[in-house]
């Protein structure tokens, strides 16, 4: 049972390994908040730790916009959502 799980795991890392520049920019974006978070309590230790993190985040992501644009990996964006349609008005009595 608990190899399974672990067997289980391991897959899910696996499939799961492969992250698009987008979500590395998003978790760059969330250590840029924490540093300021961080700077505004004045605990400049960690807002410089969680900017430094930030910064490497930021440089790996346009690495990988970078490789996804060479080999045309980009994923596409979402549809537009539909249009609102109003409904019809009610029927004169």
């Amino acid at each position: 049972m608990s190899r399974s799980l672990l067997f289980a795991g391991a897959l899910a890392l696996f499939a799961g390994g492969c992250v698009t520049s987008a979500e590395t920019e998003r978790r760059a974006q969330h250590h840029d908040t924490r540093a300021r978070q961080a700077a505004a309590y004045e605990d400049y230790d960690r807002a410089a730790m969680e900017k430094h993190e930030a910064d490497r985040l930021h440089a790996k992501a346009a690495e990988e916009r970078a490789e996804e644009a060479a080999t045309g990996a980009v994923p596409a964006p979402p549809p537009p959502p539909p249009e609102y349609i109003p409904p019809p008005p009610p029927p004169a009595p």
